[in-house]
């Protein structure tokens, strides 16, 4: 499929395929996106992927954000169109700054807790992609895999806690939990 393939589609029938896709998606949240609204998240979306130099197969993106944000708290009906927008937006500006390896719904996800963090998709469009990546948990995950080997934990709400060996000064003599020393009591 050459680059220009989605754009040699009818503006109509990509709008429609998009109003129906983000709509289908939104209604989780109860919210939907007018024909006006899908044509103008179609032309950002073009726009975006001219800026970048990239061509999309599949659903477009805005599908992936759409049903990640759907049931935001932070996403109302009124403004629901530029909310999308900007979101989809900062999708494209991350995409483009990430491996390929990281998946879609990885970025959507972290969109999504920024936008619940933050409260405004035009305050997540203007942060740095490392940041807004610290919302997906599979991507702090993997990163804080990659910089720590076998010393790295997770909780269950996604944080990532390391331990770097190099950093560790073991002495028996030093206090431990509660000020016991780390030998007392070990042979008991």
């Amino acid at each position: 499929m050459d680059e220009n393939a989605w754009l040699s589609v009818p503006a109509r029938a990509r709008t429609d395929s998009t109003l129906a896709e983000v709509n289908g998606r939104l209604a989780a949240g109860g919210i939907s996106i007018s024909r006006e609204d899908a044509r103008m998240l179609a032309e950002r979306r073009d726009e975006a992927l001219r800026e970048i130099g990239r061509v999309e197969f599949g659903a477009p993106a805005i599908a992936a954000v759409a049903e990640a944000v759907a049931t935001s708290p932070c996403l109302l009906q009124e403004g629901v169109a530029q909310d999308l927008a900007e979101l989809q937006d900062a999708f494209y500006a991350i995409r483009d700054e990430l491996p390929v390896d990281v998946p879609d719904a990885e970025i959507a996800e972290a969109l999504r807790g920024c936008l619940d963090e933050w409260g405004d998709a035009a305050t997540v469009a203007s942060m740095p992609a490392e940041e807004v990546m610290g919302f997906s948990a599979e991507y702090v995950r993997a990163a804080g895999a990659e910089s720590c080997d076998e010393y790295c934990i997770a909780d269950d709400e996604g944080r990532t806690y390391s331990f770097d060996p190099a950093e560790w000064d073991y002495d028996e003599q030093a206090d431990g939990w509660d000020g016991e020393g780390w030998a007392d009591g070990w042979d008991d």
